[in-house]
């Protein structure tokens, strides 16, 4: 019992299709996760230069969207 040419072409096709699209998720996943890793050092950054102030020192406060 053997699967028909056409059968194996078409199961090929659809994995090739979720290679691609995986591989694109993928991208997409590791791409965001620099840009989260970009981010996070310039909190730290933001965070060390802040606390090196002295406490009576005036700084600007976010309070969220208006």
């Amino acid at each position: 019992m053997s699967i028909p040419n056409e059968a194996l072409q078409k199961l090929l096709q659809e994995i090739e299709t979720r290679v691609i699209t995986s591989q694109q998720q993928i991208g997409i996943t590791k791409a965001q996760m620099t840009t989260k890793q970009r981010d996070i050092r310039m909190l730290e950054l933001t965070s060390k230069e802040i606390g090196s102030l002295p406490s009576d020192t005036k700084v600007y406060e976010g309070v969220g969207k208006m």
